[in-house]
């Protein structure tokens, strides 16, 4: 499992890869199927918020929900970033990629 440190560092695992916030891990599901999943969320119209739900998907319900309520509620901020690991870790791709090809695009 490969680990993806939000400070930037990579550890080595086996696996699926997880996130570090903290102290503390959060394993991301990298799956095909979950991956699949999530594409479909941020292509159905009816959904109101997309990255929530491919969140969801990707970390569960338990994990998002701890995360949302780390230290009294995650910033905007914050949780755009972490809609950018997320993706990054099942993706494969960079982080600061991710983020300035998103931010490029708008």
């Amino acid at each position: 499992m490969k680990i993806i440190d939000t400070k930037g560092s990579i550890l080595t695992g086996d696996n699926h890869p997880s996130l570090k916030i903290g102290d503390k891990l959060y394993t991301v599901d990298d799956r095909k199927s979950t991956w699949d999943k999530i594409q479909a969320v941020q292509a159905d119209p009816n959904i109101e918020d997309t990255n929530m739900a491919a969140l969801e998907l990707a970390l569960g319900k338990k994990q998002l929900k701890e995360i949302m309520e780390v230290e009294g509620g995650i910033t905007f901020e914050g949780f755009q970033n972490l809609t950018f690991y997320v993706m990054a870790a099942i993706t494969g791709q960079d982080y600061e990629t991710l983020k300035k090809e998103a931010t490029t695009k708008n």
